[in-house]
């Protein structure tokens, strides 16, 4: 590990939470129209890149290490929400995509998912939720020996078996559509511990993840899932939003720790 992870600033918080905010105005407004929507969600990730551009240096960092901060984030929130609509059918986007295809997600919500990955990764370093300054390297309660590549196998595995479940029960079983994700959060806690903060973190994510999509199902008629028993959002749902974000989370503070990469914020001496 190459050193401390940076700290994100109120002012940076403020950014991403506008830039979110926009996202879920325009999806209400507009989810109907995919050209429109394309053009919307385009322009709020150049605008919230601008803002960011602004804020002073001791709580950035460099652009070319943000931009492809987001265009990772928007790959995989692509990649995965693609393999889990269109490969598994494990849910479907019930607004216009505008594509030649039965199953398909709306362009725009492929490029959206880099706005809401990149904002889980500020609010899990928002200086308010006292994050640690160090990704945590141990594995177990009682191993004080960091162990970093086998934490990093672990949390591969957690996402890895949880997929897998989702897209062999989400659809039709009601119990094993919500039980490997509570497995894997109780296994999370369990092997890596349950800091203040992670409990914080975890609280907010679970309740405004599984808030905002039922307002966007029921306000927008965004998407449709089966099993939807919470105003249309499943319970593996309400369980991926908190164990998703934790590992996501934690993987791109690694990434950033590791090549000298700079989240936004301010870094903690020491």
């Amino acid at each position: 590990m190459r050193g401390a992870v940076t700290i994100a600033s109120d002012r940076a918080a403020a950014i991403d939470g506008a830039a979110l905010t926009a996202l879920i105005a325009a999806i209400l407004a507009g989810a109907d129209h995919p050209t429109a929507m394309l053009v919307a969600v385009a322009a709020i990730g150049v605008a919230r890149t601008a803002a960011w551009t602004c804020l002073p240096p001791a709580e950035r960092g460099g652009l070319a290490g943000e931009l492809a901060l987001l265009v990772l984030a928007t790959a995989l929130g692509a990649a995965n929400d693609w393999n889990t609509v269109v490969v598994h059918g494990v849910y479907d986007y019930t607004v216009p995509h505008g594509l030649p295809l039965d199953r398909a997600i709306p362009p725009w919500m492929l490029l959206a998912w880099g706005l809401i990955l990149r904002g889980l990764i500020t609010l899990s370093r928002w200086r308010r939720l006292g994050p640690p300054d160090r990704p945590d390297d141990r594995v177990g309660l009682f191993h004080r020996r960091p162990r970093p590549l086998l934490r990093v196998l672990v949390l591969l595995a957690l996402v890895g078996l949880t997929r897998l479940a989702v897209y062999r029960w989400a659809a039709d079983d009601p119990l094993l559509s919500w039980s490997p994700m509570a497995m894997a959060l109780l296994a999370h806690a369990a092997l890596f511990g349950m800091s203040a903060h992670t409990l914080r973190f975890v609280a907010i994510v679970a309740v405004a993840g599984t808030a905002l999509e039922a307002l966007l199902i029921q306000a927008a008629g965004l998407h449709h899932y089966p099993l939807g028993w919470l105003a249309g959002v499943p319970l593996w749902i309400a369980l991926w939003w908190p164990l998703g974000a934790l590992i996501w989370c934690e993987l791109a503070a690694r990434l950033a720790a590791a090549t000298g990469a700079e989240l936004s914020g301010r870094s903690r001496p020491g």
